[in-house]
């Protein structure tokens, strides 16, 4: 009986030990080398585009190219104003922090309701900017913009800051800026 009892359990051990060391492998299969792997890829996909690349709406289908023209420059106008936005913000920002080492509540609430005076601003730019680039599309084209615009998560999706409509139109930046 101890030895049934033995055996069994050996083999259990046995069996646990080589299930775990399977599972440390990961993705690398024991018969396919890392460099066989790089070389004998499927189809490669589409080009990606680089980071800081214009996408301009890619997602609206049958763009003339009038309409593509019209659209680089009210993002062009968008993205100037954004750059003096979040450069007030900073400087707002560094004063604030300056003035919060003193005792000085007055200033700070002054500051603060500065900030507050020009994110309020920018949003209803980036309303307008959202309404002109809708007066220069089709009803279809409208439909697809807003659904595409209207989801997104603006950059803080949970896997890696990732947001799935990444290639509109006023979409913020990554990066540590907050909001901005």
């Amino acid at each position: 009986m101890k030895t049934k009892v033995f055996a069994l359990l050996s083999l259990f051990f046995l069996m646990s030990v080589s299930f775990d060391a399977m599972s440390q492998r990961g993705r690398r299969a024991s018969d396919v080398r890392p460099q066989q792997r790089i070389t004998e890829r499927p189809a490669e996909r589409p080009e990606r585009l680089q980071r800081g690349e214009a996408v301009y709406c890619m997602m609206i289908p049958d763009l003339t190219e009038e309409q593509e023209e019209q659209i680089k420059t009210l993002r062009l106008q968008q993205l100037e104003r954004n750059t003096r936005y979040r450069n007030g913000m900073d400087e707002l920002r560094a004063r604030k922090r300056n003035l919060m080492i003193g005792n000085d509540q007055g200033d700070i609430d002054a500051v603060i309701d500065e900030m507050t005076a020009l994110r309020n601003d920018q949003m209803k730019q980036n309303v307008a900017h959202h309404q002109a680039i809708r007066e220069l599309l089709t009803e279809e084209q409208r439909i697809i913009y807003d659904n595409k615009t209207m989801r997104r998560s603006g950059g803080h999706a949970a896997y890696g800051r990732q947001a799935p409509a990444r290639n509109c139109i006023n979409m913020p930046r990554p990066g540590g800026r907050g909001r901005w």
